[in-house]
């Protein structure tokens, strides 16, 4: 009875350390520069929102959009 209290917990730990390696090694790898110096991340919301009201090209700000599909980063810089 006991070895299978130990296997399980065994197994639970192989896991747990599994996936804290795997979203440390992640998040650290996957950083996505901006565009530019001054622009700083917003949420797609606002970059959809500012392209509906046609600001996305300001007289000293503008907004951009990074990455590739399925990988997107939404900027608002300022010049």
């Amino acid at each position: 009875m006991k070895r299978r209290y130990l296997i399980a917990f065994a197994g639970a730990c192989t896991g747990a350390i599994a996936v804290a390696s795997v979203a440390l090694s992640d998040s650290s790898m996957n950083a996505v520069q901006p565009p530019r110096r001054g622009c700083v991340a917003v949420v797609k919301q606002e970059y959809d929102s500012a392209k509906k009201l046609k600001l996305l090209q300001m007289k000293y700000s503008s907004y951009a959009m990074t990455g590739g599909l399925g990988r997107r980063s939404y900027w608002y810089c300022r010049s």
